[in-house]
């Protein structure tokens, strides 16, 4: 019986060993802004064997993965990735929210304590410090007494930022405008690696945007979307037309490197310091795993500009394959295979051109933040003599709270009146005031949920809204997301690599479960406000 009780404990210790053992060297993320679901497979034959086919035919498709919250951006959606949790606990409710102790709009990554590195411009100071929970980076650098690496590289700031967290020693960089610089802040070091520096010196926007943008391939065989030339594209850079080819000579003369994010070439300038990155870091040459975060934000700047079914939203993820191609062919080379661990998935969806759609018979329509507040201001003016609203953004209404409490108003009361005259209002499907949603639970996946998933007590406002689908507070010409339905909230997921089966899979998955997966891959605790579990289904036994 003795001897038994000892070889199991040798077992269970091999088993543990083997696991540390056979974890990967470094784990890649990476985030695709504004990429739909349905883009794997409405391009699929036209993708080569290398990028996004490789990912799936070789790795784990998560192919029914939606975000479990609203609002549905860019800051919340990378926040929830890496830390495992919604933005009720993780405290990133949007891009930008008004601020209820100043009354101002704030952004999600803005810093006045700390400052630029790498340039001269303002576009450094940023910092994480809005975020209130640990990153899946945070954990690793904990885990590792500091000694695993973890940086970020995105043209946005905040899709660097937030992925890889607080932790000293970590290195986050993103795209100067004023420059055409990748640059960093003093939350993360005092002066750009010597690298960044040089990478910098390559002037590689300029040598981009000389190159102008034209279809990859012959503009009649972009059979997947619509007509290049159609009334529901807005122009980026103040062509006449939205139609290819498109030219940069006058934005390289007035050193306007902005426009670089609004190509192709922004993919390219992320995918070549990623990979700079990867070898001058030297990541993933020891025993001790690191961490790359990786974000694509040019498809989101595209996407935004010429909507969903455009030939250049296209053309830009033809090219991404082949980026994402030469990614893996680098990290083969530099870390070998079997040796690292990549995820691939989206940080939101994007809805249809409302107006395509109302020309398609299809409901849709447009809202705006600005009618809303008048209207509630209107509303509240006659109810109570004061108009009480002080902003409408992210589909909340923030009162005067300071007002409620010097009339001796109910504040329930107002804000269930507020909700009922939401519900009332053109292209609005649902109120809550903000008691039910701090004190009642919501089952399930539909809307109410997710309000209540992206509602954080502290910073939220008094009324939380739905507009109905298909309706958007955006130009006519475009789109946006950040709805609670479908084509906002369902993105891909592939697992890829070190310790990830080949398989598939339809089940309901969350966003918030990559952190919790990575974690079980890498030996580390979960981020710690993670609320979610991993997938087990990706995980070799």
């Amino acid at each position: 019986m003795k001897s038994r009780i000892t070889l199991l404990f040798l077992g269970l210790c091999l088993i543990g060993i083997s696991q540390t053992a056979n974890q990967p060297k470094l784990v890649v993320g990476v985030v695709v802004d504004q990429m739909r679901n349905d883009y794997i497979y409405r391009y699929w034959n036209r993708y080569g064997e290398g990028g996004f086919k490789r990912l799936v035919k070789d790795g784990f498709y998560c192919k029914n993965t939606h975000y479990n919250y609203v609002p549905t951006y860019t800051g919340p959606g990378h926040s929830s990735i890496y830390t495992g949790a919604t933005p009720q606990v993780h405290g990133i409710i949007a891009n930008e929210w008004y601020m209820k102790d100043n009354k101002k709009e704030t952004y999600c990554c803005e810093d006045g304590n700390v400052k630029t590195v790498g340039s001269e411009s303002k576009a450094g100071k940023m910092s994480p410090h809005f975020q209130l929970s640990t990153t899946l980076g945070d954990e690793l650098k904990l885990n590792t007494n500091g000694k695993g690496k973890v940086i970020g590289v995105a043209l946005k700031d905040r899709s660097s930022i937030l992925p890889v967290g607080h932790a000293k020693g970590s290195m986050a960089f993103w795209y100067d405008d004023a420059t055409g610089n990748f640059i960093s802040s003093t939350w993360y070091m005092n002066e750009l690696p010597k690298w960044v520096q040089q990478f910098n010196d390559k002037k590689l926007p300029k040598t981009y945007l000389q190159k102008g943008w034209n279809t990859l391939y012959a503009v009649d065989t972009y059979t997947n979307s619509l007509s290049d030339d159609n009334r529901y594209e807005a122009v980026p850079n103040k062509k006449e037309k939205p139609v290819f080819p498109y030219e940069y000579s006058s934005f390289i003369a007035n050193n306007s490197w902005f426009i670089l994010k609004a190509t192709p070439w922004g993919n390219t300038i992320t995918k070549d310091i990623a990979i700079e990155a990867l070898k001058a870091e030297s990541l993933g040459k020891d025993e001790i795993t690191d961490m790359l975060c990786i974000s694509f934000s040019s498809p989101d700047i595209i996407g935004h500009s010429y909507g969903i079914r455009s030939v250049e939203v296209e053309d830009v993820y033809l090219r991404l394959d082949k980026e994402i191609e030469d990614l893996l062919n680098s990290l083969d080379s530099e870390v070998g295979k079997g040796n690292y661990t990549l995820f691939l998935t989206a940080d939101h969806g994007a809805a249809d051109v409302p107006n395509y759609l109302k020309d398609m018979n299809i409901p849709a329509g447009y809202a705006s933040d600005s009618k809303v507040m008048q209207e509630l201001k209107n509303f509240c003016y006659k109810l109570y003599n004061d108009s009480l609203v002080l902003n409408v953004s992210n589909q909340q209404v923030f009162l005067n709270e300071e007002k409620l409490d010097k009339m001796k108003l109910n504040r329930e009361e107002v804000e269930k009146n507020i909700a009922n005259k939401l519900v009332q209002m053109e292209g609005v499907a649902e109120a809550f005031p903000s008691s039910v949603l701090k004190y009642e639970a919501f089952k399930g996946d539909g809307y109410r949920s997710l309000i209540s998933n992206g509602f954080n007590h502290k910073r939220s406002g008094n009324v939380a809204y739905s507009l109905l689908p298909a309706w958007m507070d955006h130009p006519e010409k475009g789109t946006t997301h950040g709805a609670a339905y479908g084509y906002d909230t369902h993105v891909p997921l592939l697992f890829f690599g070190a310790g990830i089966k080949q398989g598939e899979s339809a089940k309901n998955y969350y966003i918030t479960e990559i952190a919790p997966t990575i974690s079980i891959l890498i030996n580390n605790p979960f981020p710690n406000g993670c609320t979610s579990k991993p997938v087990e289904e990706v995980i070799k036994k």
